[in-house]
């Protein structure tokens, strides 16, 4: 891309139908702790999280480092809020192992606490990150990995028409030792995805 990216302008809150994204900054972390600790050890098996439970206090001095890399484009999370009762449901993301500015191209990453999952959140969030890929940082791939064992987390790009590309063993070790057998799934084109009423 021969725009520099930290002069992209990104917006630091996405709405959709049910759910506003929220770039994480100071004062999430509570609330972002709770989230994470619901559901935590199920969904460390699949986004490779550590054994050890993060503290509330750890949570928020990530949340003040992760609007740092937001703004600097480094690394660009978004925190899901439901929007009927603005509890914090999750988190989505560009990883910025998969985030290739030259292409450009990017994955999303994607958790959601367990009380809020079997609602589509997952799937609304992940949409609203590929439009956001496409429309403002002129994606040209975006690509989702996906464990092949979570048969809940296929279903989303699945739904929003990505295409299963590979899958290779590897890419991250399970916690019990062995390796991730890793699906891929890849869109080229924001006409591919279903319409949906998005607001920056």
């Amino acid at each position: 891309m021969s725009l520099n990216p930290i002069l992209i302008d990104l917006p630091e809150q996405i709405e959709t139908k049910h759910l506003l994204l929220q770039t994480p900054k100071a004062g999430f972390g509570e609330k972002l702790h709770e989230a994470i600790l619901d559901g935590y050890e199920t969904t460390k098996n699949w986004v490779n999280w550590p054994n050890t439970l993060p503290t509330a206090l750890k949570v928020e001095e990530d949340c003040r480092n992760h609007h740092a890399e937001f703004i600097l484009r480094t690394f660009i999370r978004y925190i899901i809020i439901e929007k009927a009762t603005s509890k914090i449901v999750g988190r989505c993301a560009f990883p910025s192992f998969q985030t290739n500015w030259a292409i450009p191209q990017f994955g999303i990453s994607y958790f959601i606490r367990k009380d809020s999952q079997s609602k589509g959140y997952a799937t609304e969030a992940a949409h609203a990150m590929a439009v956001l890929a496409f429309q403002t940082l002129k994606a040209r791939k975006v690509e989702i990995y996906v464990d092949a064992e979570n048969l809940a987390s296929c279903r989303v790009p699945e739904k929003l028409n990505f295409k299963h590309e590979y899958t290779q063993k590897g890419g991250w070790p399970k916690h019990n030792g062995e390796l991730t057998e890793l699906k891929t799934y890849a869109i080229f084109d924001v006409n591919d995805l279903y319409k949906a009423n998005i607001k920056y």
